[in-house]
């Protein structure tokens, strides 16, 4: 019976994506009995900040491995800031910052600066060799945050809501280290502003990490409900709304995820509520 539940919010996302003004994917996978929904899932989106999940593991894989110390300080160069989202960028004075708080600041706040340090502390090359080490042949990280020659270029930080969900699993089975992954998580359980963040409540615990730009939104995370976890990843392009409205489209469609998620976490296979 709870197979008729989980089609009806298939068909229900897959009505929402053929409306979305422009370009957008979804996946969904229940962590718990494996089913999986991909609505364009396998179309290659730009990921935004997204990304930064997968340059945090290199980061802390590096880290691992003791070619980079974590709270070695780092002096935060007016040279190398650079504009958007963040807060590096505007501060004043000479500023230094232990390098995971840099990969934090990545995080919670998508930094742009914080972003392209541990860029070059991971290496680009050495990320996306991670990233092919991890299964995933699609996912390319090619440019820095704000390199807009880049992005006309079309040279662009790339990935698929399939394999996003997929990175995600990957970190939950304790890949490329249980260690790497126990850090990555942890440092994505942080509170932050996202579209998954508005539409699932504060007090459900979430890894993720959202990520837009002008035409582009995205979002991809783990939600740890009690019985029935569940990843998600929800990426979009050439928006013809205004960026308000292309948020308000993701966070409409995760919300439906959520909603339909819980039933199932309180109910058994026949729609029994359960005692929690």
């Amino acid at each position: 019976m709870s197979a008729q539940l989980w089609q009806r919010l298939e068909h229900d996302l897959t009505r929402r994506v053929a409306g979305f003004p422009g370009t957008a994917g979804v996946c969904i996978k229940d962590l718990t009995r494996g089913a999986v929904i991909a609505i364009g899932a396998d179309d290659l989106f730009p990921t935004a900040s997204t990304i930064k999940i997968h340059i945090l593991t290199q980061l802390l894989r590096r880290a691992e491995r003791r070619e980079i110390d974590l709270a070695q300080k780092i002096r935060i160069e007016p040279s190398v800031c650079v504009p958007g989202s963040g807060v590096l960028t505007y501060m004043e004075g000479d500023l230094q910052l232990a390098i995971l708080d840099v990969a934090i600041l990545m995080i919670i706040v998508s930094d742009n600066t914080a972003t392209n340090l541990c860029i070059d502390l991971a290496g680009m090359d050495a990320t996306n060799a991670l990233i092919r080490e991890l299964g995933l042949p699609r996912t390319t990280l090619r440019r820095k945050m704000q390199d807009q020659a880049a992005v006309a270029r079309n040279d662009e930080n790339v990935a698929t809501p399939a394999e996003c969900v997929a990175m995600l699993e990957r970190l939950l089975a304790g890949q490329p280290s249980p260690w790497v992954a126990e850090r990555a998580l942890a440092i994505l359980k942080k509170p932050k502003r996202g579209w998954f963040n508005v539409a699932v409540p504060a007090t459900v615990p979430m890894a993720n990490k959202p990520g837009g730009m002008d035409r582009v939104k995205c979002d991809a995370g783990v939600v740890f409900l009690p019985r029935r976890p569940y990843a998600m990843a929800m990426m979009t392009a050439f928006g013809m709304q205004e960026p308000s409205e292309q948020e308000r489209w993701v966070v409409e469609a995760a919300r439906a995820v959520h909603e339909t998620m819980v039933i199932l976490d309180r109910t058994s296979d026949y729609g029994q509520g359960l005692v929690v």
